[in-house]
């Protein structure tokens, strides 16, 4: 964990670096932020002091009116500056570390996003950026008040201790009582903050739930309702019971400091009325000193609020440090020359264990497999057999937890994993549709940047070109409605095609399809897969499927089960064998009667 004093460093030079006149206002901003109760203090001592004694104050009218023209052009110029420095940190907060946040969730190692503790970081660190007075923003516009409260305070100080040295020891001591209360409200948060945090999520994840069409259908038929609207009162009541345990603690240390406000302004009073009467000092002395001892509790109740303010929003940025600083598990740096490997390309896995992070179940143990080049292989199991981690695996998502991964007997770790990964077309059985137009989702690039060719027969193999040409706006619709209005909504097979032709158009050297037709009816899906046997030929391609009838024209299948290969064999072999594949496709037979 970093000190305030670190992150402070931290987001200043990154947000000046962003613009590099934020560092002159904030100086200018500073300049006159310590200049204004000097002024304001010694000219209303002065007038007092004239008054008093009875001193005519027209030869010195011209004197004042230069002062009070001063003041007021130095109380423009750090308005200005003060706008400013707030609007560039706003700007700063969102076009350098949100892009800075947003760019590591899409480029850290999957294996690092994924898993609860993985998601509780990018939740962390979001709510460093939420707002305009919290984490990163609320440290940014907090800085400039520590520093001119900690020089207001070291100048005052020195002149309070000539005049009225008492007056130290008393702000102080009632300072480091409030700094203390403060610093246990801050501990309390820390303590709750990962609770916190999850809630957070939860209700977000509700919400979205509840206001998304694809759920709407289901909750009103099925009479959810309620059953939601109870979910999300209990999660508020859960966050409003932190908040207002937090607020209470804060509220205390806050009222401390009210009272301790009150006792210092009485004491000071008290005994500075007592040497006027005593004769000790004159009205303009005590204007001066009354003065004198208000602008240091004044600096010094700042510098405890700023710092106060500081520590709580270094529990944000230290979050979002956490995140953005998580080191990589896969080579991001120069790796072999991946267009020197020759195609098609062999896979094979050599002792290979793997356990998900955060648990201690072990997925894959002493896994061995090889996969041939331009081999088709079929991988079929029960769910949670770990077909799915299998090519988490391969494609450079997660990291075994032992052994080796080899493309064309080279470890994989040797590659750049950016360069490893377009070794790959992949189609996951949770894939979903971005929103924006068919073009852009198949392609993956902007307009205008892509290959039209490949894009038109990318769409034919994968069977979408019939519903794209019948579509007002062609290839140019957007899906979803969340960019245009008329965008339209894909079902679940046409989901599954239009991810089949993204794989198609990026036409890699090793396709993997992960339940890519699980959405389409058996016989759909048997004709989809034949013409798969067609456009792969020439490349390793990886299906994964329950439906074991559709991985028939697969060179070879093996049967998975508990994270090992039970059974292996074409599929004639697997139903000689008479073993658990070939029970599993009688079971399944009875839906394939139309077709055999």
């Amino acid at each position: 964990m970093y000190s305030v004093i670190t992150n402070m460093k931290y987001v200043l030079n990154k947000s000046f670096e962003y613009d590099k006149k934020m560092k002159r206002y904030l100086i200018i901003h500073i300049i006159c932020e310590l200049l204004i109760p000097i002024i304001t203090l010694l000219t209303t001592s002065g007038i007092v002091y004239m008054l008093s004694n009875n001193i005519d104050v027209i030869p010195y009218l011209g004197v004042v009116a230069g002062i009070v023209l001063f003041s007021f052009i130095i109380q423009i110029l750090n308005s200005y500056s003060l706008n400013k420095y707030t609007w560039l940190s706003t700007f700063s907060r969102l076009n350098v570390f949100m892009i800075e946040a947003s760019t590591h969730y899409i480029s850290k190692d999957y294996e690092l996003i994924e898993p609860k503790s993985g998601q509780q970081k990018v939740s962390q660190s979001l709510e460093s950026l939420s707002s305009n007075w919290v984490g990163v923003e609320g440290m940014l516009k907090e800085t400039p008040k520590i520093i001119i409260n900690i020089i207001g305070f070291i100048v005052y100080t020195v002149v309070v201790a000539i005049y009225v040295p008492w007056v130290i020891l008393i702000v102080l001591v009632m300072s480091l009582i409030n700094i203390y209360l403060s610093h246990k409200a801050n501990e309390y948060v820390k303590k709750i903050y990962p609770e916190t945090s999850k809630l957070g999520r939860e209700r977000y994840f509700l919400l979205q739930d509840l206001t998304d069409p694809r759920y709407g259908k289901d909750i009103r038929i099925f009479k959810m309702k309620n059953w939601f609207i109870k979910i999300f009162d209990t999660l508020t009541k859960k966050r409003v019971d932190f908040s207002s345990k937090t607020h209470l603690r804060y509220l205390l240390a806050n009222a401390s400091d009210s009272i301790f406000l009150f006792i210092r302004d009485a004491i000071a009073y008290a005994l500075l009325i007592v040497m006027v009467i005593d004769g000790k000092i004159d009205v303009a002395t005590f204007t001066f000193l009354i003065g004198l001892v208000f602008g240091f509790t004044a600096w010094v109740n700042g510098f405890t609020e700023s710092f106060n303010n500081l520590r709580r929003m270094n529990i944000d940025v230290n979050y979002y440090r956490e995140f953005v600083e998580m080191p990589n598990v896969f080579n991001h740096q120069k790796g072999l020359d991946i267009s020197k490997l020759t195609h098609p390309i062999k896979i094979t896995f050599k002792d290979v264990t793997f356990t998900y992070p955060d648990t201690d179940k072990v997925i894959l143990e002493n896994f061995n497999l090889e996969i041939k080049a331009g081999e088709k292989l079929a991988v079929v199991g029960p769910n949670g057999s770990g077909k799915t981690t299998l090519i988490k695996l391969l494609t450079g998502l997660y990291r075994p937890t032992s052994g080796q991964i080899l493309i064309n007997d080279i470890d994989i770790l040797e590659f750049n994993i950016n360069d490893y990964m377009e070794l790959f077309s992949v189609v996951f059985q949770d894939s979903e549709p971005l929103a924006f137009t068919i073009l852009e989702n198949v392609t993956t690039k902007p307009q205008g940047k892509e290959d039209r060719n490949r894009f038109n027969d990318a769409i034919k193999k994968a069977g979408l070109k019939e519903k794209i040409d019948s579509l007002p706006n062609k290839e140019l619709t957007y899906i979803t409605q969340h960019f245009e209005t008329s965008g339209i909504s894909l079902s679940g097979g046409e989901t599954q095609k239009l991810m089949l032709a993204r794989a198609l158009y990026k036409n890699a050297p090793i396709l993997v399809l992960d339940e890519p037709t699980s959405a389409l009816d058996p016989l759909n899906e048997e004709r989809m897969y034949k013409a798969y046997d067609e456009f792969t030929k020439g490349n390793t391609s990886i299906f994964i499927s329950h439906r074991l009838s559709s991985t028939r024209f697969c060179d070879r299948i093996i049967y998975l089960e508990f994270g090992k290969i039970l059974e292996v064999g074409t599929h004639d072999e697997l139903m000689a064998l008479n073993g658990q594949y070939k029970y599993i496709f009688d079971v399944q037979s009875q839906y394939y009667k139309e077709e055999e």
